[in-house]
């Protein structure tokens, strides 16, 4: 190594400064400096290249692995063919916003002010990774034999994932700040995004010839379930692999909770954009309660068949390529103000072509399909428009070095909506899926109605609880 690099400087010298042996100035200690500094940017280009390769894979395969676990599609389906109820059903959505959105404030404070943060993703996501595969071999033996056994390791291994993997979030966010050059950092997150979504649209095709396999369907399940645990088992390899450079520290490793608590406070006090915004997305997140039931109102009031899955689950991602083609440009051209105001659009629009399938289907059956096709559609839209408009303008309004903080309250106090899932569920259980898509239709109307009503006042200085 050291030998290469020294027959290296002295090409450097010999040439002028030019490896390339080209003529250009005479070798003076200053010139071979600055050659050497060129030689260690093109060190940093291939670790930035490294890196964004190492990035790309763990975010595309993630995508693909959660493609085919279907947390609104497959799982649901699964737990309904092993007997669980519509609250159980519903129990999904809820482990899944609360394991995600609950431990952000905590692990933010953590991996706050840290030189380093790669140990804080890989370790985590090792975790949340061998609970999927703990689970294959127990539901292989306990879905014929115990279902209700089935149900709960499904429950728990899913609420484990969901918790590692928010422990890891906040880190992995950290990484690609450090990993993907700013210049280019926004095109390479598309690039990856659209690279995810065209994985899952391919996975969603193998999702519907998986289940129209012959044999028991839990079986069918549990091999998609096997897949998606391979797909997700690649990302913490390449993350390990990842040349992380040192990152700026700047006092204590992560502020106290006497100084942390009283900023939070203040800024539900006095931000009014902030207010706006949690308002809004709480609402989003009510009208959302209603995903995971869906699929199920489509294979058990208008008898599609369950092979049928796997075109919702394309046209989910679907949705998500529509979302970043459409909202992206929209959000640079009109701010991301304007995206959430079509996020709750799309919110209002999903139940209200659910409840208009079951008119047309008598009539028009493959119309009455086609909308359920776009209630998926819709759904993936304004689930994949989050970071375009929620989180995008969270980093507009916030102060100077608090869009973190910005995120992480919001996160945790939406996580008040873990229950709505469960409520869903139980009125599905004891009324109806209609009552459930009408109320949510309501709420995404009150929702739309104050998104139209955007505050703009000023944002509450850093120092103002302080």
């Amino acid at each position: 190594m050291w030998y290469t690099r020294l027959r290296y400087m002295l090409r450097l010298c010999k040439s002028g400064g030019d490896p390339a042996g080209r003529p250009r100035f005479g070798c003076g200690l200053p010139r071979c400096r600055m050659s050497e500094g060129t030689a260690l940017s093109e060190l940093a280009e291939r670790d930035a290249r490294h890196n964004i390769l190492a990035l790309g894979v763990d975010y595309v395969t993630f995508g693909t692995g959660m493609a085919f676990l279907g947390p609104t599609t497959i799982l649901p389906a699964l737990i309904r063919l092993l007997g669980g109820s519509p609250v159980v059903v519903g129990s999904l959505g809820t482990i899944q916003s609360g394991s995600w959105l609950l431990p952000q404030l905590f692990a933010g404070r953590y991996v706050a002010n840290r030189p380093f943060v790669k140990k804080l993703v890989v370790a985590p996501a090792v975790i949340s990774r061998s609970l999927l595969w703990l689970l294959v071999p127990v539901l292989w033996y306990t879905a014929p034999r115990a279902p209700s056994i089935a149900i709960a390791a499904i429950l728990l291994a899913y609420a484990g994932f969901g918790i590692f993997d928010s422990l890891g979030s906040v880190g992995w966010f950290e990484l690609v700040v450090k990993g993907l050059p700013a210049a280019r950092r926004g095109r390479l997150l598309g690039v990856m995004q659209s690279l995810s979504s065209l994985m899952a649209i391919g996975a969603g095709a193998v999702v519907g010839v998986v289940l129209a396999r012959p044999g028991p369907a839990w079986s069918n399940h549990l091999l998609l379930v096997l897949v998606a645990a391979a797909f997700f088992c690649i990302g913490p390899g390449f993350i390990a692999s990842i040349r992380e450079p040192r990152g700026a520290v700047q006092g204590s490793p992560h502020a106290g909770w006497a100084h942390y608590l009283p900023r939070l406070a203040s800024i539900v006090r006095s931000d009014r954009r902030f207010v706006w915004l949690l308002a809004v997305r709480m609402a989003s997140g009510l009208a959302d309660m209603a995903t995971a039931f869906y699929i199920l109102f489509a294979v058990e009031r208008l008898h599609v068949p369950e092979e049928m899955i796997g075109l919702f689950v394309s046209a989910g991602v679907a949705g998500g390529l529509l979302s970043g083609a459409l909202l992206g440009p929209l959000g640079d051209r009109k701010g991301s103000a304007q995206v959430v105001v079509v996020i709750m659009v799309l919110r209002c629009l999903a139940p209200s072509l659910a409840l208009a399938a079951p008119l047309v289907a008598a009539g028009v059956p493959q119309l009455a399909l086609g909308a359920l096709v776009l209630v998926f559609v819709a759904s993936g839209m304004a689930n994949s428009a989050y970071m375009v408009g929620f989180t995008n303008y969270l980093m507009e309004i916030a102060p100077p070095g608090e869009g973190a903080t910005y995120i992480a309250l919001s996160n945790t106090l939406c996580g008040l909506l873990t229950v709505a899932p469960l409520f869903a569920g139980w009125l599905v259980q004891v009324a109806s899926y209609e009552l459930v898509f009408g109320l949510t239709l309501g709420v995404a109307a009150l929702g739309l109605a104050v998104a139209l009503r955007r505050p703009m006042p000023v944002a509450v200085p850093a120092r103002a609880a302080q």
